[in-house]
C-alpha cells in the first residue's frame, strides 16, 4: 500500500534550494535511511513526508486513513504531565521507562530538559497506533540500552520507516530497503552496502 507519495518536490532557503524536482513513494513495508550533512534539508524533507510542512513545489498525496507518526527535531508537547503527554496505560509506562523516563511520569513538561523532552516525544510517537514513523534523529540522548531497545523496536513494525540518524549502527539496522542522501540541493538514492545486497 503506498503510504505517501511525492511528486516533483522542492523545498528552498533564501540562499539556496535544498532540493528540487524529488518524486519518491514509500509504501507499507519500506525502510528508509536518510543521511547528508546539517542543515542540508534532511528535517525539511521529514517534515514533508510527514505532513507537518508543505513544500513550495510539487504535489504531496497520501493513501487513504493513512495515519502517520512524526518525530521532528524539536518535538512539541501538551501541557501536563509526562504521564498525560503519553498515555496512563501500561505500554506508555514500559516505553517511558526503556527511556529513562519512567521516574518522571508525573513531572510537567514545562520543566524538562531539551533531551528529556525528546524522550518524552519519542514515547508518545512510539505509543501511536500508526502507519507510517517518520523520525529526525531519534537515538539523540539515548543511551546504549535504549538504543539497543529501540533498534529491535523498530525492527518489529511492520508499516513504513523513514529515519534520519547519525548512527551508523541504527541506520543499518532498520534502514534495509534504500538510503537516501540529502546533498547539494539533491536528493541521491545511495547503494546498499554490499553485505545487504542479493
Amino acid at each position: 500500500m503506498i503510504l505517501v507519495d511525492l511528486e516533483r518536490v522542492a523545498a528552498r532557503r533564501p540562499d539556496r534550494p535544498l532540493f528540487e524536482d524529488l518524486s519518491l513513494t514509500v509504501s507499507s513495508g519500506d525502510r528508509l535511511g536518510v543521511v547528508g550533512r546539517n542543515g542540508g534539508g534532511k528535517s525539511t524533507l521529514l517534515r514533508v513526508l510527514a505532513g507537518a510542512s508543505n513544500p513550495e513545489e510539487g504535489a504531496v498525496r497520501r493513501g487513504r486513513g493513512v495515519r502517520v507518526g512524526f518525530l521532528g527535531q524539536r518535538p512539541e508537547l501538551p501541557a501536563g504531565t509526562v504521564r498525560a503527554a503519553v498515555g496512563e496505560h501500561w505500554e506508555a509506562a514500559a516505553i517511558l521507562e526503556r527511556l529513562g523516563m519512567g521516574s518522571l511520569g508525573d513531572t510537567d513538561v514545562a520543566t524538562l530538559s531539551g533531551g528529556q523532552a525528546k524522550r518524552v516525544a519519542l514515547a508518545r510517537v512510539l505509543v501511536e497506533d500508526v502507519d507510517l514513523l517518520v523520525l529526525d534523529e531519534p537515538t539523540n540522548h539515548l543511551d546504549v540500552d535504549a538504543i539497543a531497545w529501540l533498534e529491535d523496536r523498530l525492527a518489529g513494525f511492520r508499516g513504513g520507516l523513514v529515519l534520519v540518524t547519525h548512527d551508523r549502527r541504527m541506520l543499518e539496522a532498520v534502514s534495509t530497503t534504500r538510503r537516501l542522501a540529502v546533498w547539494a540541493g539533491r536528493v541521491a538514492e545511495l547503494p546498499a552496502p554490499a553485505h545487504e545486497r542479493r
